[in-house]
């Protein structure tokens, strides 16, 4: 049975599957040991009986005990993703690391109700300074989340010397304030679905750039002058994944896989003409993101075949995960071909208008995975990436004035 849920943000959400007596979205999770969206975001760290962060590495945790990080821990692992064939020196470890911390600074809403403002960092060394790592420069991307009551959502980013806004469908709603203004647009589930469980939801966003972290008067963001958002599809699942390199698996994870479509169709319940989709694999580990990939419709605008044989070639990643089958009544997908004569990863995506069905190829053009973890001396993450890297008043956006 389909449970839908319309939420306050009015984003739509269904589960797939669950029992008649399960919760829908935005409820609490099926179960404790699904946990919830925050211990999907968030990375972690090992602790002592006294919960003070210590050295290890989760999931092998001295004593079995890990929590997600807060700032004022020290991490004492590196978690990063696999290095180019043939890259020597520093760069021979990785090519980039990430992390996934909560800020200082908390979002707040006309309620009262707090929301975890979370930096997701991918950290890349500066042109020609391979070794320079843990500290925020021009090359390096930071992504806003934040986790609310109803779920979580992305909010924003700063990278490449700008600052960006996503909104959602309530931040022209005059009741809302502060954070659930942004909530809702590209978004993530409340309730954690049980294991092999599809879960999907229509979503609207947009994305608002700026060259400072001020966005007064920004155009489209003045009150009256919001255009509408654009809607997104996007679906989830909860697997138990095999990460790690083609040649070096890492480790089996608790995961939730998400698979966003910038487009809907008009049945309102399959992707529409979409070109690309950025795959996302969260887990209570190493929290947003542990892997990320780049899919290609064949009819995009670039060199698909090219990208796909590199990204198939570059033994960074092993087969990716996927949601398969008869998804909505609309919204049929394949299985994960791997073709190791032609050098390429594929899907069959095939959608109905209700009278015409379409098939398209699908191929992964990137990925990166995040599984390539070492022991390292401890370091203090927040030193790099803080709410100093966002700014005052970018932040001060997400909280509601009373």
């Amino acid at each position: 049975m389909n449970h839908v849920v319309l939420t306050r943000s009015g984003a739509l959400l269904l589960f797939l599957g669950l029992a008649q007596s399960g919760p829908g979205v935005g409820a609490a999770p099926p179960s404790s040991a699904a946990g919830t969206i925050a211990d999907y975001m968030l990375m972690n760290v090992c602790v002592d009986g006294n919960d003070r962060a210590i050295a290890g590495i989760p999931p092998r945790c001295p004593g079995g005990r890990q929590r997600d990080i807060r700032p004022g821990d020290l991490l004492y692992y590196r978690h990063a993703d696999f290095p180019l064939p043939g890259a020597k020196g520093c760069a021979a470890a990785m090519q980039s690391q990430r992390f996934a911390l909560p800020l200082r600074t908390a979002g707040s809403d006309e309620r009262g109700r707090r929301y975890t403002l979370v930096a997701g960092w991918t950290d890349y060394p500066p042109v020609g300074q391979p070794c320079q790592y843990n500290r925020f420069d021009a090359r390096d991307t930071a992504t806003l989340l934040a986790i609310g009551p109803e779920g979580a959502s992305l909010i924003g980013a700063h990278h490449h010397n700008s600052w960006f806004l996503t909104t959602g469908p309530a931040f022209a709603d005059p009741r809302k304030a502060g954070a659930s203004r942004f909530m809702g647009a590209w978004a993530f589930p409340a309730a954690i679905p049980a294991k092999g469980k599809v879960g999907w939801g229509i979503f609207g966003r947009r994305t608002v750039k700026s060259p400072r972290p001020d966005f007064a008067g920004a155009a489209g963001l003045a009150p009256g002058g919001q255009r509408a958002p654009t809607p997104s599809i996007q679906f989830w699942k909860r697997i138990d994944f095999q990460y790690g390199s083609k040649d070096r698996p890492t480790m089996t994870l608790d995961t939730l896989l998400q698979i966003p479509f910038t487009r809907v169709g008009p049945t309102k319940d399959a992707p529409g003409g979409s070109q690309g989709s950025e795959h996302a694999y969260l887990t209570r580990e190493y929290g947003f993101v542990t892997r990320w990939e780049n899919w290609s419709a064949e009819d995009a605008r670039k060199d698909v075949m090219g990208q796909a044989r590199k990204a198939y070639t570059t033994p960074g990643c092993t087969k990716p995960a996927t949601i398969a089958g008869q998804i909505t009544p609309h919204f049929h997908a394949g299985e994960i071909e791997d073709n190791p004569r032609e050098r390429y990863y594929r899907q069959l995506i095939s959608t109905s208008d209700g009278t015409k069905t379409t098939r398209k190829y699908w191929y992964m053009t990137g990925c990166h995975d995040f599984t390539n973890i070492a022991a390292v001396k401890p370091f203090d993450p927040y030193g790099a990436m803080n709410d100093r890297v966002f700014g005052t008043t970018f932040l001060s956006q997400f909280q509601a004035r009373r």
